[in-house]
């Protein structure tokens, strides 16, 4: 696997985290904390899997 490729599976959950924020729209209930855990989930999945691949000294 290619290790450009872990970043458009980080990339994938970051939009997911998106859509979620931007679906909910403006009611009183909006789930940030959610979003917010989404975004970074994908933000952590992409460089861990980065470095996993392409290993620490590489980088």
């Amino acid at each position: 696997m290619d290790w450009r490729r872990t970043l458009l599976l980080g990339a994938f959950f970051i939009f997911v985290g998106g859509l979620y924020l931007v679906v909910q729209g403006t009611g009183e209930t909006i789930d940030l904390a959610g979003a917010v855990m989404l975004l970074l989930t994908g933000v952590a999945m992409a460089f861990g899997f980065a470095v996993m691949v392409k290993g620490s000294r590489d980088l």
